[in-house]
């Protein structure tokens, strides 16, 4: 076949989306004609599409060199260079391709869009303006300079629409910008505008994908963040997505798969070593998170987030008073992130274990730069055996577990907590209506659950009733503290149970009365008899066997017994308790 018939084919082939083939006959032909310059461009657009920028700019360069009087080979080496990382190189590339063609608006529209993308924002103003000199109606160049404000950009993005109804880079970065501001339902409707054209984008794939999450339609975001993968491999954005949702889903050995890609392809991708640390430490690789972790705070020291993260491990590995200087500086960058108040509260009272004196010191100077806190509050009331009120009991409770509820279940495992079965063994199988109060994240509801029975659960926990419905083992739930549905009108129930919930109760008269006559099952934290309750230095109170046998007597109930058993584990120790059953006959 001669030169011209097997050009004419091998361009065929490209332009019909058989690289693979279209490929193999220009090199082909290279090996006739090593340095033909039409051929080494139309190589390094494969290579571009396929990703391989590095290869692609290497043979741009080499058509460049056979001849260097071609605009387009500078456009194109300019697309690869930037998608390679070297934005300052790509520039000068699009700025050699408007010195052998004046007229590319694209080569000035790409060099502005780069200049964005620096922060550049006045070189990047005056390069879209270029753009628009040579063509008044050019909408990218418009869509660029409307994006160097964002503030205004979605108000003069949609008058521009009203211009422009069907440009596909408007609604795409309209989109974007709802995306931004959580407005998923509008960011939706401009994706799919352009979706049907668009489809074979990594791009648009991406977008829909990042929708998809947002509304959490978790099914049509991996289909979409696959797609874009499928068409370009480097996608990072894509990638990282899509780890997240597997790592949600507990697919951790595809979750890793995909962040170590992620990092391969950008080392100092700050979301994947967070999001990486924390999936190890979900699977109790503690040393491998704690390096990741660290990564992540020296790339991006100013995120509560790594800060905080960073903490947990080295509370776990018992290095306290490191943990408390990381979780005070993840409280200095974000004080309204509750999760750190939460873990400042929880390595304190670990820490007064160790020196009590410098706890309850590093305590009341937390209360004194925090005084409405409620942890801060709390943390001091335990160190010193103070009371609190109801208010304050309930305040700490719904927002304890509000912070708790993503990862309660797995951090029970944790901690050897076995009441709902233990729970479900002394009850016995039981018919009827059942309150479950404070019922979390429904464990117990899951061990007591029949088709003989219906379970109604309270909690002050709005996350964690979120965990129970998933459960799908109650006929209702109800947002409420325990003491005010209890005070409410209410239907009768056979057996009220509440496991691990009274010790953030001090006074228990209050419940139990509004529980009787109903069968009641529930666990306290054992206190010595010097007093009915004490609040411990880990926040919870304890209270007394006397207390809660005598206060089950003049409530009425005079068939109570109870047995004692170790309700977890805490700081490698066991925490005693005792399970009561009681009922008036």
């Amino acid at each position: 076949m001669s030169y011209d018939l097997l050009f004419r084919r091998a361009i065929e082939l490209h332009e019909q989306g058989e690289f693979d083939k279209a490929e193999q006959l220009y090199r082909q032909i290279l090996e006739a004609i090593p340095e033909n310059p039409d051929v080494l461009n139309l190589l390094g657009l494969i290579a571009q599409i396929k990703g391989v920028h590095e290869e692609a700019a290497g043979l741009f360069y080499r058509a460049i060199k056979a001849d260097d009087k071609r605009a387009p080979f500078y456009f194109n080496l300019g697309i690869s260079l930037n998608c390679w990382g070297k934005p300052y190189e790509a520039i000068e590339a699009f700025s050699n391709a408007i010195t052998h063609e004046p007229n590319m608006k694209e080569a000035w529209l790409q060099i502005a869009n780069i200049r964005h993308d620096l922060g550049q924002i006045s070189q990047a103003e005056n390069a879209y303006s270029q753009a628009l000199k040579l063509d008044e109606n050019y909408c990218e160049a418009m869509v660029g300079k409307i994006m160097l404000d964002p503030k205004s950009a979605i108000y003069n993005l949609q008058e521009l629409q009203n211009k422009f109804p069907h440009n596909v880079q408007l609604k795409f970065e309209l989109s974007r910008l709802f995306l931004a501001q959580q407005d998923y339902q509008s960011a939706l409707l401009q994706a799919q505008d352009i979706a049907t054209d668009c489809q074979n984008t990594t791009e648009i794939q991406t977008l829909l994908g990042q929708i998809f999450l947002g509304l959490n339609q978790i099914t049509p975001a991996q289909n979409h963040l696959t797609r874009a993968l499928e068409l370009d491999g480097t996608n990072i954005l894509a990638r990282l997505n899509l780890a997240d949702i597997q790592a949600q889903k507990q697919d951790y050995t595809s979750a890793e798969r995909h962040y170590l890609r992620v990092l391969e392809l950008d080392r100092n991708n700050f979301a994947a070593h967070l999001n990486y640390a924390t999936l190890l430490y979900k699977q109790h690789r503690l040393s491998e998170a704690l390096e990741e972790f660290r990564q992540a705070v020296i790339l991006n020291p100013k995120s509560a987030e790594a800060s905080n993260n960073l903490g947990l491990i080295l509370k776990d590995l018992q290095e306290y008073e490191e943990a408390l200087g990381l979780f005070f500086n993840a409280y200095a960058l974000n004080p309204t992130l509750e999760e750190v108040s939460v873990n400042l509260s929880e390595t304190l009272m670990l820490y007064y274990q160790k020196d009590q004196d410098t706890a309850v010191k590093i305590a009341e100077n937390w209360l004194r730069q925090a005084p409405q806190n409620i942890f801060a509050i709390r943390t001091n009331a335990a160190f010193k055996g103070l009371p609190s009120t109801s208010d304050e009991n309930k305040t700490y409770a719904e927002k304890l577990f509000d912070n708790f509820a993503d990862n309660y279940d797995f951090t029970l495992r944790q901690i050897n907590y076995n009441l709902p079965q233990a729970f479900s063994d002394y009850i016995g199988e039981t018919s009827g209506h059942i309150l479950d109060l404070g019922c979390g994240t429904g464990l117990l509801g899951q061990a007591l659950k029949t088709s003989h029975n219906q379970i109604i659960g309270i909690d002050i926990s709005a996350s964690m009733l979120q965990k129970a419905q998933n459960k799908a083992v109650y006929k209702e739930l109800i947002n409420q503290d325990i003491l005010s549905y209890l005070n409410s009108s209410h239907p009768t129930f056979d057996l009220i149970t509440a496991a691990d919930v009274f010790c953030y109760f001090s006074e228990l008269d209050p419940i139990i009365q509004k529980c009787f006559p109903s069968k009641i099952c529930f666990s306290v934290e054992l206190g010595d008899n010097t007093s009915n309750w004490q609040l411990s230095s880990q926040g919870r109170y304890k209270h007394s066997l006397e207390y809660v046998n005598k206060l089950l007597s003049s409530n009425g109930y005079n068939q109570v017994k109870y047995q004692l058993l170790t309700l977890r584990t805490e700081n490698g120790q066991d925490v005693k308790g005792a399970m009561f059953l009681a009922s008036t006959t």
